[in-house]
């Protein structure tokens, strides 16, 4: 980690190790951040920022995904969120969906499985900071009909920080989560929608058609 920290350029860090191939939590800062540790296990890194305006607690969390494991992780962040008095965010791996709306594929769960992701939202009076990008986070690596896409990853807060974007996954079936904790103050851009109407116009076909010529990357 220590060559990964100097090619992204951040001068400090923190890591729980993973077992071979399986878990291993890293968290990264600069200089200019100041931090103070809180706690730190196999299942999460938290820390508390110390910001000029008001200190604020991190969480990076990763569920485990087998059903032994769950109940005592989930209730050991539950604890841990619980006990913070200033704002908090938690987010990276919850290995949970909320609903069946976020999930592609595969075997439908069964309703009576706890759900400490809902557990949690409704006891602390959290929130779930939604996100922009694509909806699914973590793709099991088949194709066609049998693709199996899942949103895992997501941020939950103390406040209406709406700061999570899903970024495009290289070689990894997980997508990278930006958490922006300064988003610009302006209005998104509105999604490109085609108007039946410009049809109407003899110069629309010529139009689409060199545009679909353009050499076009990324």
């Amino acid at each position: 980690m220590e060559y990964v920290k100097r090619r992204v350029g951040f001068n400090e860090n923190v890591v729980i190790e993973a077992k071979g191939r399986a878990g291993g939590l890293c968290l990264m800062w600069k200089n200019n951040v100041q931090i103070e540790m809180v706690e730190f296990n196999k299942y999460l890194i938290a820390v508390k920022i110390l910001d000029p305006g008001r200190d604020w607690y991190l969480v990076g969390f990763y569920g485990p995904p087998y059903a032994a494991k769950k109940r005592k992780a989930w209730e050991n962040l539950y604890a841990l969120l619980e006990t913070f008095q200033k704002p908090w965010i938690c987010f990276r791996d919850f290995n949970i969906v909320m609903d069946s709306e976020e999930k592609d594929g595969g075997r439908a769960g069964c309703s009576k499985s706890p759900n400490f992701l809902k557990d949690i939202l409704f006891e602390l009076g959290a929130i779930d900071l939604g996100f922009s990008g694509s909806k699914f986070t973590w793709r099991k690596k088949r194709w066609g009909k049998n693709v199996l896409r899942e949103k895992l990853d997501r941020g939950i807060s103390s406040m209406s920080w709406r700061t999570i974007q899903h970024l495009g996954a290289i070689n990894y079936d997980h997508c990278p989560i930006l958490l922006d904790t300064q988003p610009a103050n302006h209005y998104l851009p509105r999604p490109f929608r085609f108007e039946a109407a410009w049809t109407r116009d003899t110069k629309c076909f010529g139009i689409i058609e060199e545009a679909w010529k353009e050499e076009v990357k990324g």
